[in-house]
């Protein structure tokens, strides 16, 4: 139940699997060296040494690298298949994660690091949080997405190329613009675990298969009623477009290479269709859910 980021539609039926595909170092599991392909299972411990780490991965899409000297323990992934929501909860007693909660376009995403008393939550972002036990501090940063920390007092928004530094019943924080250094080291982590959900891909102006995707969608997920934007993306066919459509799966639709469309309380499966002057066609879908509240 693996995903494809390119070209090739996955459809989950069920909660993720969870597996060590990385191990390097000195890495335990409830006190017990970890192999690769080792599966995780809920409450599980991971125990990362010094100069250690480990990549998981989740058959659904997502993944998480885990830095030396951290504790990470799966708290549990479940699956609502009437909310196609796949929800993963972890706690960070200590040390440095980067995350990628991505899932396929067809089903939704909750991933939650508990970080000592504060829930950092994410609909699909990219981003790493670094928790210092003896402080009951931890320092958050979205690459990608938007991510939410609950501090008890206030509830944090940090944005894509924002940070916070963060402490359970501290004051109301303001996101910062992350530094380029840290930026770029994460864009090279995020690079180096693979492709990512949320990044559009380079547009191919002709050649090969004519492919249709679906961009612009910053969260498919939002309290009602709901504004997303939508771009047409293609590749490989004539390289000229002859027709374009989007049926936005509740009876209304429109023809255009960027659009918006505002959404209520419901599940939605938006369709792109496309053609080029060739007679090629191509379609790509986006699941949206939108929510009384969501909490993202």
């Amino acid at each position: 139940m693996g995903v494809a980021l390119h070209g090739v539609a996955v459809y989950a039926e069920d909660a993720s699997i969870v597996r060590a595909t990385q191990v390097d170092g000195t890495v335990t599991r409830n006190g017990v060296p970890l192999k690769e392909g080792d599966v995780i299972q809920r409450d599980d411990s991971i125990n990362t040494k010094e100069k250690s780490s480990v990549v998981l991965t989740w058959s659904n899409g997502s993944i998480l690298e885990i830095y030396p000297e951290t504790t990470v323990v799966l708290r549990g992934v479940m699956f609502e298949g009437d909310r196609k929501l796949e929800t993963t909860l972890l706690g960070l007693e200590k040390g440095r994660i980067f995350a990628k909660a991505q899932v396929p376009d067809n089903i939704f995403c909750h991933f939650e690091v508990k970080a000592g008393n504060i829930p950092v939550s994410s609909q699909g972002a990219e981003f790493a949080v670094n928790y210092v036990e003896a402080d009951r501090k931890l320092t958050l940063w979205s690459l990608l997405g938007v991510v939410i920390a609950d501090t008890g007092t206030n509830r944090a928004r940090i944005e894509d190329g924002q940070y916070a530094a963060l402490k359970a019943g501290g004051a109301q924080v303001t996101p910062l613009p992350i530094p380029d250094k840290t930026r770029e080291a994460l864009l090279k982590t995020s690079n180096r675990l693979g492709g990512s959900l949320l990044i559009e891909d380079v547009v191919v102006s002709s050649g090969g298969k004519f492919t249709a995707k679906i961009g612009g969608v910053k969260n498919r997920r939002g309290n009602s009623p709901y504004t997303v934007n939508f771009k047409a993306l293609t590749s490989g066919g004539s390289g000229k477009i002859k027709t374009i459509r989007w049926d936005f799966g509740d009876g209304e639709s429109t023809a255009a290479k960027e659009t918006k469309h505002t959404f209520t309380q419901g599940v939605y499966v938006v369709v792109l269709t496309m053609e080029d002057d060739r007679g090629e066609k191509a379609t790509a879908q986006v699941n949206i859910s939108v929510e009384e509240n969501c909490g993202c």
